[in-house]
């Protein structure tokens, strides 16, 4: 009862801050502008983009397929599609529940062991997660010029006009940053070691190995140029869903294919934050950049904010439920 009460504690504490995101991000600004962006939004490169997300998803399935293929289960591609988009769905009640969720159902439609299943998600996030390192930095590489001129303008030129008591200032909280991540990093190499049972450290222990496990998990794949392939092909419609919303609204549509790359970089961020649905954190993150770095007026800005998430979102809100239906009523079945 108590863990219940926690959970409903914490759901309710990131939603609110998530609306509170939202709130302080429109609250200055005109909503009669706002309401303009959307009715004069072209709509049809929304429609292509939220079949991008759709497509990503099937991908995302039969790449699962791979992994718990590689654990000796086989399991329909339509099965562990519904299983991704029931996840999905339920992201958007608890941050990272969907992750659980899928694992769940899957076990029981595809009666597969739910740690087998779970050791095979975190072997696909450990991969989504380089992956996304390594499109921070080819972001980073291509966007170096305009970046650097970016971040000189607005951190480095203002710190140098302040004089040197800033930077002495500056490096000293470099320094104390750094040790307390040495010590942080001690601390925990220490507690983990052989911690007793039940405690955050045994639990923590019990993660990491899993996730060492699951990381083994990929160099099993027979298939390892379709995984590959597979995930290249879902990060490329990630990045459609944010492009293609470009054209959406007239101030966005002179963006570059480059700028899309730096907004999907940023929006991914803002998901991983511990938000339902990255509700907030998606949307202040985007706009920032889009009028900081790109110049582009509030009003637009904010509206493509919300179009670009409620095209991704809208494709889980109508699909999760008819996924979750669908495996409730038919759970031994599928295409393989």
């Amino acid at each position: 009862m108590k863990n219940r009460y926690r959970r409903t504690f914490r759901i309710v504490i990131s939603l609110g801050f998530g609306f509170l995101l939202l709130w302080l991000i429109t609250r200055n600004q005109d909503i009669g502008l706002l309401m303009q962006e959307f009715k004069e939004a072209n709509y049809l490169w929304i429609f292509l983009a939220m079949i991008a997300a759709l497509v990503s998803h099937v991908l995302r399935a039969m790449r699962w397929n791979l992994l718990i293929g590689a654990m000796g289960y086989q399991t329909k591609t339509t099965q562990t599609f519904y299983a991704v988009m029931t996840g999905y769905l339920a992201n958007l009640a608890v941050p990272r529940m969907g992750e659980v969720t899928r694992c769940v159902v899957l076990s029981k439609a595809g009666k597969v062991p739910f740690n087998v299943l779970a050791g095979t998600v975190v072997s696909e996030r450990a991969f989504d997660l380089f992956t996304m390192f390594v499109i921070v930095f080819l972001t980073i590489i291509f966007q170096f010029g305009f970046l650097k001129d970016f971040l000189n303008q607005v951190i480095i030129s203002p710190l140098l006009a302040r004089g040197a008591q800033n930077w002495i200032w500056l490096l000293l909280i470099i320094i104390a940053f750094a040790v307390l991540l040495l010590f942080f990093f001690l601390f925990f190499r220490n507690k983990l070691k052989n911690p007793r049972p039940e405690t955050f450290f045994y639990k923590l222990k019990r993660q990491l190995i899993g996730f060492k496990s699951g990381i083994k998990t990929i160099a099993q794949v027979k298939a390892r140029g379709w995984f590959l392939l597979s995930s290249i092909l879902i990060w490329g419609l990630y990045y459609l869903t944010v492009y293609l919303c470009f054209f959406a609204i007239q101030a966005t549509s002179h963006l570059s294919a480059a700028d899309g790359m730096t907004l999907l970089v940023v929006g991914s961020l803002g998901i991983l934050a511990p938000v339902p649905g990255g509700i907030g954190t998606f949307h202040f993150l985007i706009i920032t950049t889009l009028t900081e770095l790109y110049g582009i007026a509030s009003e637009p800005a904010t509206s493509y904010a919300y179009i670009t998430h409620a095209t991704q979102i809208a494709v889980n809100i109508i699909v999760g439920p008819l996924a979750w239906i669908m495996l409730s009523v038919k759970p031994g079945k599928g295409i393989a």
